[in-house]
């Protein structure tokens, strides 16, 4: 009986999956094997729970002790790396700087879908779904999502938006500069869902750029966001007033208004991102709507 070999079958496989995502792209996809390029991906794909089948994932700290089977990179993926693994596909999430990544891919034979990281949160999600079956388990992600969300607005219905500034100790690269959250982050959807004004965008800050004393006190941000893992490089609670240039002279400074969140929740807006925007609303208007009219 004619049988083909293991390599043909992947081949064969790979190029079924291709031509079910071209003639039907809303339908879900065989992904037996991904390659994953942003921490964001990884996240959602583990909370969907097809983490087993992440064989190369970012080293990032907030996937320690998750995504266990995953080889892990720092920085960018080689092409050797793509041989050896044979995904059967490679998530692209930022085109302008994976494309010579996807050009080796593509050479490859390796199938590629984009989807990019500065995409809503559940999008992000109902892709990743589609792509690995898993829309049963995504819906119940997306319902918690949604509603945290909406608790979130109902907390900052009608109250004065808070100026909000996030600073990093890691966003521009390894300059080792402290930088600040401007448009096309998550830290800017966040700020914005929590009923908060990103000063670093109104500043027009492009992603995460350098800090100027200057500038950080013109921005005059009345709240601090920091996270978890880099508030030792900022300084510590105590410290990061003084590090961040211009801070001290801020209202944020005056009133010792910090706030710490989780480093997932402010660099990844994926699976947690209804209880980071929840988290956040409630740390920048501590007394709900109620409770203050009382």
């Amino acid at each position: 009986m004619f049988s083909l070999s293991h390599s043909s079958r992947q081949l064969a496989r790979r190029w079924a999956a291709l031509a079910l995502l071209a003639v039907c792209s809303g339908s879900a996809v065989l992904a037996d094997r991904l390659v994953v390029l942003d921490a964001g991906h990884a996240s959602i794909l583990d909370a969907l729970g097809v983490a087993d089948q992440v064989v190369l994932a970012p080293l990032d700290p907030t996937l320690e002790g998750r995504l266990l089977q995953a080889e892990r990179f720092h920085r960018t993926v080689s092409a050797e790396s793509l041989i050896a693994l044979r995904p059967d596909w490679l998530i692209i999430s930022n085109p302008a700087r994976e494309a010579d990544l996807q050009q080796h891919a593509q050479r490859l034979n390796i199938p590629t879908v984009v989807i990019e990281r500065t995409l809503p949160a559940i999008e992000r999600i109902q892709r990743l779904a589609e792509l690995t079956a898993t829309e049963s388990q995504a819906q119940p992600l997306i319902d918690s999502i949604l509603l945290d969300y909406a608790q979130a607005e109902a907390r900052v219905a009608e109250r004065e938006p808070l100026r909000v500034l996030h600073v990093s100790s890691g966003g521009a690269g390894s300059s080792g500069s402290v930088t600040g959250a401007g448009a096309g982050t998550s830290a800017h959807g966040l700020i914005e869902r929590a009923g908060g004004i990103n000063v670093g965008a109104e500043a027009g800050l492009e992603r995460y750029q350098s800090l100027s004393a200057e500038g950080v006190i013109q921005m005059a941000p009345e709240v601090v966001v920091v996270s978890n893992l880099e508030l030792p490089a900022l300084g510590g609670r105590d410290g990061v007033f003084e590090r961040v240039p211009g801070l001290a002279y801020t209202p944020a400074a005056l009133n010792q208004r910090l706030v710490v969140l989780d480093h997932a929740a402010i660099k990844f807006d994926a699976d947690s991102s209804g209880e980071a925007t929840l988290a956040l609303a409630r740390a920048l208007y501590p007394t709900a709507v109620t409770e203050a009219g009382q």
